[in-house]
């Protein structure tokens, strides 16, 4: 390497070593060919990408060697997986300067998934470091993905996984705050809609179901403008409100609109 290379990859390093990535870390689940999956990953990535410097998709799967009947990680291995992690990770950002990104467990597998720089890759540091885990099968490879795709399209929960992550965040505030979740409770809903006319029928349809409709307004400062606050009684379990919100996503996209969430008060039992 020329004393100008040297120059050039630390001038890359430094410029890499700016980048602030936010955190923004959660769970859900997904069906992988009928099987039950389970992603923790940084969702707020989704709002830098692409990070022009990472242009390459690193991934490590590991056998689990007592997965549950489903193919997921059990509780008696749950320490030893927890003290891999929290020496894999680190080793791998550190060597390639790379970005986490989080992992999947499914199948009797668990992967996880890094971003970094193609030119400073090294497949026999990456075995070097598997190789101190000895106790598990491990394999790993490297895709090229300078726009995110993998990320964005494969990882990256689609918008019903998406809406069931954040059903469960607000369950999860409403059990802080000291909620069980047993009582059937008023829920309201936020809708917006990019004519009148896709609102009108929305409301046309949902008023079938047994909502009723708390306000209409218009926001022009919104791309949908039109918003349709709407409210019916219903359980906040986790199960039941995927159903509800599933169904008003779609509605509101058939009738070119978007879903905006729901609240509802604490109750305490």
């Amino acid at each position: 390497m020329s004393l100008f290379d040297k120059f050039l990859k630390k001038k890359s390093e430094d410029k890499e070593q700016e980048i602030q990535i936010p955190d923004d870390w959660d769970f859900y689940l997904c069906d992988i060919d009928g099987k039950t999956g389970s992603y923790f990953l940084n969702l707020a990535l989704i709002n830098i990408i692409p990070i022009v410097e990472k242009n390459a998709f690193l991934w490590i799967e590991l056998t689990l060697n007592q997965p549950t009947e489903d193919g997921m990680s059990s509780q008696q291995e749950y320490d030893t997986l927890i003290s891999l992690e929290d020496q894999l990770i680190p080793q791998i950002t550190e060597l390639f300067n790379a970005i986490y990104v989080g992992r999947l467990t499914h199948s009797g597998t668990r992967d996880f998934y890094f971003y970094l720089n193609e030119n400073i890759y090294d497949a026999k540091l990456v075995e070097k470091t598997i190789h101190k885990f000895s106790d598990y099968q491990i394999k790993f490879g490297l895709k090229n993905d300078p726009l995110w795709d993998i990320y964005r399209e494969t990882i990256y929960p689609n918008i019903y996984a998406m809406q069931s992550l954040t059903n469960d965040r607000v369950i999860r505030n409403l059990e802080n705050h000291g909620d069980t979740l047993v009582a059937e409770r008023p829920v309201e809903h936020w809708c917006y809609f990019e004519t009148s006319e896709g609102r009108d029928k929305f409301i046309k349809t949902i008023q079938t179901e047994g909502f009723e409709i708390n306000s209409q307004s218009y926001h022009e400062e919104n791309k949908k403008p039109y918003c349709v606050q709407l409210v019916r009684t219903d359980s906040v379990e986790l199960d039941n409100i995927n159903g509800v919100t599933w169904a008003l996503l779609e509605l509101c996209i058939e009738n070119g609109g978007e879903y905006d969430g729901w609240e509802t008060l604490v109750i305490l039992n």
